[in-house]
C-alpha cells in the first residue's frame, strides 16, 4: 500500500483535461482535490505580432519556457491558418520534458531540451549553437521574465511575442478554504509563482494566516513562497509529474 492512499492533497494548478501530476498522485491512492488559482487565456496580438507570426519560415529557432507557451502559440497558428509543418524544420528550445512533450503532440522536435529548470539555463545552453545571423522567436506568457531576450539580444537576432496571459482566479468562500482553515489536508502543491500569489491572497482574504503545509515544483515557485515566510516540506528538483509525485511519497515516507 502507497504512504499516500487515502490522503487528501490539494492541488493549486490550473485544470487541464490532462493533469498528469493529478494522475499520478491518484494512482498512489491520494484523493487530490481541485483548487486552481490560475487559468491562461491567449491574447490578441497586434498587427506586429501578427506578421512576425506570417513569417515564421524565417526564423531558424523557436523558443518555449512552458507547457502553455507551446498550446497558445499553436492556437495563434491555427488562427491565421498557418501549416503547422511550417515549424517542423525548425530548431525548437524548451524547458522542461512536459514542454518537449506538448511540441511532439504538434508533430515538432525538440533541437534542446534544457537541462536546467530555468531561464538562465536555457540561455547558458542556447548561447553555445546559436549563430550571430540565426533569428530566433520567443513564444512566452506575459508574466514571464525578459532575461531570455535580454540575453540573445547581443548575440543575435531575437524576437518576443506574448501569446497567453495569466488570470487569477477569484473565491469569496469554498469547501477546501473551510478544509484549510480546518487543517483537513495532507499537502498543497503549488508549480507556479503566479499561483501561489493568489493562493496566499485568498488565504489573507478568509483570514487564514497559519503557515500551510506545501510542495511545489522548482527553485522559481520555491523563492516565491519562501519570500511570503512559506517554507514547502517539498521542493521537488525535476519538473515533471512522475518526478513530482515520486518526492512527496518519498518525503511522507520519511516522516
Amino acid at each position: 500500500m502507497s504512504t499516500l492512499t487515502g490522503k487528501i492533497i490539494i492541488s493549486t494548478r490550473p485544470l487541464t483535461e490532462d493533469d498528469t501530476i493529478k494522475n499520478h498522485l491518484t494512482a498512489k491512492g491520494a484523493c487530490v482535490l481541485d483548487f486552481p488559482m490560475i487559468r491562461t487565456s491567449g491574447v490578441e496580438l497586434s498587427a506586429e505580432q501578427t506578421s512576425i507570426l506570417r513569417a515564421i519560415n524565417e526564423y531558424e529557432w523557436i523558443v518555449f519556457t512552458s507547457k502553455n507557451g507551446v498550446i497558445h502559440f499553436y492556437k495563434q497558428l491555427n488562427a491565421l491558418n498557418i501549416d503547422e509543418k511550417i515549424i517542423a524544420g525548425k530548431k525548437i528550445a524548451v524547458i522542461g520534458k512536459s514542454t518537449g512533450e506538448e511540441v511532439l503532440k504538434h508533430n515538432g522536435s525538440t533541437h534542446l531540451i534544457s537541462s536546467g529548470k530555468t531561464s538562465e539555463d536555457l540561455l547558458t545552453e542556447i548561447q553555445k549553437e546559436i549563430k550571430p545571423t540565426d533569428k530566433i522567436l520567443l513564444a512566452l506568457g506575459e508574466l514571464a521574465e525578459d532575461k531570455l531576450e535580454k540575453g540573445l539580444a547581443p548575440i543575435c537576432i531575437v524576437y518576443r511575442i506574448n501569446v497567453y496571459k495569466t488570470i487569477e482566479l477569484e473565491y469569496i468562500t469554498n469547501d477546501i478554504i473551510d478544509r484549510i482553515r480546518d487543517d483537513n489536508y495532507l499537502i498543497i502543491l503549488f508549480t507556479s509563482p503566479s499561483g501561489f500569489r493568489n493562493f496566499n491572497k485568498i488565504m489573507l482574504a478568509n483570514n487564514i494566516t497559519s503557515e500551510v503545509r506545501a510542495a511545489c515544483i522548482g527553485k522559481t515557485t520555491e523563492m516565491e513562497l519562501l519570500k511570503n515566510n512559506c517554507h514547502p516540506l517539498v521542493v521537488s528538483p525535476k519538473s515533471d509529474a512522475e518526478s513530482f509525485a515520486n518526492e512527496i511519497e518519498r518525503f511522507l515516507q520519511q516522516q
